[in-house]
């Protein structure tokens, strides 16, 4: 039983790296694309992009209601943030005053923050779950109410 939680565990960093990794590489070609073509035509791919992650998002969003899966759920949440964040990328570069690299940049770092708060989350739960192991207090004490049944007396 243990090891299968341990399975568990490894399979879900190895995803959320997956996942960080990709975002970092998404990150660096919509900066490196954002310098080398004209902005009208970077807009609209931007939006393209965009469309397809909230696609994407839903996507995930389905399979988690199917499976009734929170932890894919909250896959589809990161992708539907992803998605969000590069539609309004436009706006947020005008209101702030800044340029897209820096704007990217930020999202970049702010992805990579909370990405190394998740793992160190994931790993105190499972530093958690095994130092509850060896703590046999919920086998010996249990919930379950004892019955007592009334005897009669004897004269």
């Amino acid at each position: 039983m243990g090891e299968k939680k341990e399975i568990g565990y490894k399979k879900q960093v190895i995803i959320n790296l997956i996942i960080l990794i990709g975002i970092v590489l998404y990150s660096y070609i919509i900066n490196h694309i954002s310098g080398s073509i004209e902005k009208e035509k970077f807009t609209y791919i931007s939006k393209i992009i965009s469309f397809c992650f909230l696609f994407l998002s839903i996507i995930i969003f389905e399979i988690s209601y199917n499976k009734d899966n929170g932890t894919v759920a909250i896959y589809g949440i990161e992708v539907l943030i992803l998605s969000i964040s590069t539609l309004i990328s436009f706006n947020m570069i005008q209101k702030l005053n800044i340029t897209f690299q820096q704007y990217i940049n930020f999202e970049c770092i702010t992805y990579l923050i909370y990405y190394v708060m998740k793992f160190l989350i994931l790993y105190t739960n499972k530093k958690r779950n095994y130092l509850r192991s060896f703590s046999d207090i919920q086998e010996i004490v249990k919930s379950e109410p004892m019955k007592k049944e009334a005897y009669k007396r004897n004269k």
